[in-house]
């Protein structure tokens, strides 16, 4: 188990940090455990890719939550 939460899920993708930041605080407040995990960074500046990740029981509720912002 991961931090005793289970399986952690990917419930959403972002392409800057401060897209996956404001996701992640919009979740925290809601009273979500979120994580982000960095898939690929470019060298140069440009693009990232994160992962936004949940615990596999909060998922559902979470993609919910995503969809009204």
């Amino acid at each position: 188990m991961l931090g005793g939460f289970g399986m952690w899920v990917a419930i959403d993708m972002a392409r800057t940090t401060e897209r996956a930041e404001t996701i992640k605080s919009a979740l925290e407040r809601e009273g979500f455990l979120v994580q982000l995990r960095s898939v690929y960074k470019k060298k140069s500046g440009g693009e990232s890719l994160y992962e936004i990740r949940v615990p596999e029981s909060e998922a559902e509720e979470a993609r919910e939550l995503l969809l009204d912002m």
